[in-house]
């Protein structure tokens, strides 16, 4: 990912460029300066890849800036953007002579503004920076296979072993049940994040989190009415997830069993999708068809990881059948304890961190495997569920 600063002359303006570059999903980290003299990097200090600049800043002292900052990194991107839809071409030859790239109309449009850093990336050297995706997606297959059970559990088991920032955004239609497995009082939800672009950088974005101190989870929470689906459009959706993986190290999203085309933009841009099912025919016939819709949408179903919860050994004739069927092995066998997921569902908190109890272990090995953690001591030898079809010998 691209590191980048944003150059204006008062905080307004310096907090809208800054939601606009954290949601081309394309930032790592986001620096703010002011076009003045003062805040002029000096020779052997850090000049990110990319600098928007706010030319109602004044335009000479941020076209010096620009020409300052090439001189320090001649392969910095620097982009203009003016409230002139159609910029005098004195200025425009003058903005070029002074190492500016591109102009854009204020206010920025955050697709277009990804366009153009996508233009920047593509015109670097292979091996060069690329896009990291954070993004893991976890749905159902159908309703009632535990999608949300897994999310949860998944996501404090991989907060506990890597020590790193997991958020856990609850887009699951047409309630979220996230905050209610945790047991949390949330005072936000998706659709404040969704309903104001404008202010959405990573500073807003974590203020709309509720922290769930038992786990360490970052959660944004669900809608607890369906009416506040209504007015929330696919690009918004896309945006508020560009956020969390600008911010955060891991970004799970439970988004249930219901999805419709709309869910495209955020499947492609997932690192991983992770599809839930049982081994019944109805969750087997169901997840056929999501593979195979995904796959018409063009989402690289390689990316797809199959979990099938609530596994016993009885099922595996089906499994191999399954696998044959579709060439897509089952990534994970998670095994019935319907006790205990109704008892830490009930108390509203992730499962026992027992190293003895199957589940647990196995979703420990699940965290493992999605971090590229190795394992070691009781959690590595509790393997008895054979959850990894695929684990290479260690």
């Amino acid at each position: 990912m691209l590191t980048a600063a944003v150059v204006a002359a008062d905080a307004k303006s310096t907090s809208y460029l800054r939601a606009c570059v954290e949601q081309t999903g394309l930032i790592e980290s986001v620096s703010e300066w002011t076009p003045s003299a003062e805040q002029h990097p000096q020779p052997g200090e850090s000049v990110p890849d990319v600098v928007l600049m706010d030319l109602a800043g004044g335009t000479e002292a941020c076209l010096d800036f620009s020409a300052h900052l090439r001189r320090l990194r001649p392969t910095v991107c620097v982009i203009a953007c003016s409230a002139l839809k159609q910029p005098d071409p004195e200025l425009l030859l003058q903005a070029m002579r002074n190492g500016v790239r591109e102009f854009l109309a204020h206010p920025v449009e955050p697709n277009v503004l990804e366009a153009a850093l996508k233009r920047f990336i593509e015109e670097q050297a292979p091996g060069q920076k690329g896009v990291e995706r954070k993004l893991v997606v976890v749905m159902g297959s159908k309703g009632g296979v535990g999608t949300t059970t897994v999310a949860v559990n998944l996501g404090a088991q991989l907060a506990r072993l890597t020590e790193k920032r997991v958020i856990l955004l609850d887009l699951a239609r047409p309630f979220g049940h996230v905050s209610l497995l945790l047991d949390l009082r949330a005072r936000f939800s998706i659709r404040d994040a969704a309903g104001n672009l404008e202010r959405l950088d990573s500073h807003f974005f974590n203020a709309l989190l509720t922290h769930h101190e038992k786990s360490g989870l970052e959660v944004l929470a669900g809608a607890s009415d369906p009416d506040e689906w209504y007015g929330i459009a696919a690009p918004a959706i896309a945006r508020v997830v560009n956020v969390a993986q600008s911010c955060n190290d891991y970004v799970l999203t439970d988004v249930g069993c219901l999805y419709s085309f709309e869910l495209k933009p955020i499947l492609q841009m997932a690192r991983m999708i992770m599809l839930v099912a049982e081994a019944d025919v109805p969750a087997l016939w169901t997840l056929e068809r999501h593979l195979a819709k995904m796959a018409s949408w063009g989402v690289d179903t390689a990316n797809c990881r199959i979990i099938i919860n609530r596994w016993h050994r009885t099922d595996e004739e089906a499994l191999k059948a399954f696998e044959k069927k579709t060439q897509q092995p089952i990534f994970a066998r998670l095994p019935n304890d319907f006790r205990q997921v109704s008892e830490a569902i009930n108390l509203g908190a992730p499962l026992s961190r027992n190293h003895n109890n199957p589940l647990v272990s196995n979703f420990q090995q699940l965290a493992s495997r999605l971090a590229g953690i190795t394992l070691a001591g009781p959690e590595k030898r509790n393997t008895i569920f054979g959850l990894f079809s695929n684990t290479p010998k260690r």
